[in-house]
C-alpha cells in the first residue's frame, strides 16, 4: 500500500498547484490499481474543495474495487469536517453508480455517472440556496446557468476514450450567518485544452491554436484561456459573434453580478477570475474545476411558481 501525504493547505481554490499534484499523484496509483493510504493528519487547512477531492476520488478507487484508506486530521476541527462529510462512513460501504447524500444538515454533494444534464438540479439548489440567503426562495438564473452549463459541459468535453462515462461533482455549501452560499464543481474529463486537440477536422475549433498564433506570438495557456471566457477566442477561431456557451457563459454570468467570487482550473491554468489573474500551474489537472459563490448582493429576482 502506497502512502500518499495530503498538502498542508488542502484547498483547490487557495492552494491549487500543490493540490493538483496530490491529484495526479493519487490518479497514478488508481491508473496501476495500486492500494492507497491518504496521510492527513499534519493538513492545516481543508475546505469543501478538499472534502470534495477526496469523496470523488475515493467513488473511483472504489468502483474499481481498489483499497482506498486514510486517517484523520490532528486538527481536530478539520476532522470533524471530514467526519461530518461522511468520508469514513463510505470508506467501508460499497458504492453504486449513482449517490446522493447530505453533508452535515445543510450541505449537500451531489453526484452524477452516466447523465449529462440533471436539468431539475438547477432549480432545487436554486431554491435551497436563496432561503438560506434571503430568508424565503428567490429566482437567480445565474446560478441555475452555470449549474447548467457545467453539466453540459462535462459532456462536451468528456474524453474520446471514455464518451458515455462522463462524471461530476458539485458541492453545495451553506453558510446562515454570512448569508451566502459557496460552490464547488469538479468534472474529471480531460479538460478545455486537452479536448480542443481531439476535435475532427469538420469542427470548427481544429487546429484553433495555429489560428491564435498572430494574435498572441507570446501567449500562454493563461492568455488563450483569458481568450476563451472573454468571448474573444470564439470570434477569432470561427469569425462568428460569441454565443456565450460553456465556461464563457459563466463568466457572462459573474461579469453580470449573478454570481461572486468565480475561480477556475483547467489543464495547467488556474482562472482567479475574480481578480482578473490567469496564470500557469506546474502540473496539469486532468478536468475542470469551478469555484464560485451567491451571497445578498448578487441578482436576483422574485420566485414565481
Amino acid at each position: 500500500m502506497e502512502i500518499v501525504t495530503a498538502p498542508i493547505e488542502f484547498s483547490l481554490v487557495t492552494n491549487p498547484a500543490s493540490v493538483v499534484q496530490f491529484i495526479n499523484k493519487l490518479e497514478e496509483h488508481y491508473l496501476a490499481r495500486t492500494k492507497v493510504f491518504i496521510d492527513l493528519k499534519n493538513v492545516e487547512k481543508l475546505d469543501y474543495s478538499a472534502v470534495t477531492i477526496l469523496l470523488s476520488v475515493m467513488f473511483s478507487f472504489k468502483a474499481r474495487k481498489i483499497r482506498f484508506n486514510g486517517n484523520f486530521p490532528n486538527n481536530k476541527l478539520l476532522a470533524k469536517r471530514l467526519i461530518d462529510s461522511d468520508f469514513f462512513k463510505y470508506l467501508g460501504r460499497q458504492i453504486s453508480e449513482k449517490l446522493e447524500y447530505k453533508v452535515g444538515k445543510s450541505n449537500q454533494i451531489f453526484t452524477m455517472g452516466n447523465k449529462e444534464v440533471n436539468s431539475e438540479l438547477g432549480e432545487l439548489v436554486m431554491y435551497e440556496a436563496s432561503k438560506t440567503i434571503w430568508g424565503h426562495p428567490r429566482s437567480c438564473k445565474g446560478l441555475q446557468r452555470t449549474i447548467l452549463e457545467l453539466m453540459q459541459n462535462t459532456n462536451n468535453h468528456a474524453a474520446v476514450k471514455q464518451k458515455g462515462e462522463e462524471h461530476w461533482w458539485l458541492s453545495v455549501n451553506h453558510d446562515k450567518v454570512n448569508k451566502k452560499v459557496s460552490f464547488i464543481f469538479i468534472d474529471y474529463g480531460i479538460g478545455i485544452f486537452e479536448s480542443l486537440k481531439y476535435k475532427p477536422k469538420t469542427n470548427q475549433w481544429f487546429g484553433w491554436l495555429d489560428k491564435l498564433k498572430t494574435h498572441l506570438i507570446h501567449g500562454g495557456n493563461d492568455e488563450i484561456f483569458k481568450l476563451l471566457l472573454n468571448g474573444q477566442m470564439h470570434l477569432t477561431v470561427t469569425g462568428q459573434p460569441y454565443r456565450g456557451k460553456g465556461l464563457p457563459g459563466i463568466k457572462e454570468v459573474f461579469d453580470r453580478n449573478q454570481i461572486s467570487e468565480l475561480k477556475i482550473i483547467s489543464n495547467n491554468v488556474y482562472a482567479d477570475v475574480v481578480n482578473g489573474n490567469y496564470t500557469t500551474i506546474k502540473s496539469e489537472f486532468n478536468g475542470t474545476f469551478v469555484h464560485w459563490e451567491l451571497n445578498e448582493n448578487n441578482v436576483s429576482a422574485a420566485w414565481i411558481n
